[in-house]
């Protein structure tokens, strides 16, 4: 759940990127790293091993301006997408705010996409959370690729009742990387307490 400090008139929010290894979570977070003016970000913290796989999570605060007087910052995380990390996932779901969860397009990938989307319902439902009472937006990542799956097939294994709202992107080209961002962020927004 967010955080409202009174004292210093901040609200912060927590945004994890969600889904298989390799799929672009942390590409989509050096993205957002990349193209954010200095003042309005953090230091990006990555650990990565040396196949390029985020062991642990990536933290990008970001300042998106004030609500209602508070200034709110955004904290942007993503998941180790290995399954054997289940415990780092678990740890790094506590207080979201708001879920991204990148889809991988390439056609070998769809059992991936499956059991990385039901394992974060497990997740989530440890920490007393339902899927459907956090912001969740899916991003259908790795549009460019000449054999991507179509992005109806990726919906109906991840998301069969059509209720998140669907981005296609490339985010190593930065397709779709801040409508993704935008989105879930405004989604978090809505829903934070009013200060007062």
């Amino acid at each position: 759940m967010s955080t409202i400090n009174f004292a210093a008139r901040e609200i912060n929010c927590k945004i994890v990127y969600y889904g298989p290894g390799m799929s672009g979570k942390t590409t989509n977070l050096k993205q957002v790293f990349a193209k954010v003016p200095g003042h309005l970000r953090g230091e990006m913290v990555s650990l990565a091993t040396e196949d390029e796989r985020t062991l642990f999570f990536d933290f990008l605060p970001l300042d998106l301006g004030s609500v209602q007087g508070f200034k709110t910052r955004f904290h942007l995380y993503t998941v180790p997408g290995q399954v054997f990390y289940n415990a780092s996932r678990k740890l790094i779901l506590r207080g979201v705010d708001g879920i991204v969860f990148v889809a991988d397009s390439a056609p070998g990938r769809l059992r991936a996409n499956a059991e990385s989307m039901r394992n974060l319902r497990e997740n989530l439902a440890e920490h007393g959370i339902n899927v459907r009472e956090v912001p969740v937006v899916l991003q259908v990542n790795k549009r460019d690729l000449p054999d991507a799956l179509p992005t109806s097939m990726i919906r109906a294994v991840i998301d069969p009742r059509g209720e998140l709202q669907l981005f296609e992107a490339t985010s190593d080209k930065g397709v779709g990387v801040f409508e993704t961002l935008k989105t879930v962020s405004r989604l978090v927004l809505e829903r934070l307490p009013q200060p007062k």
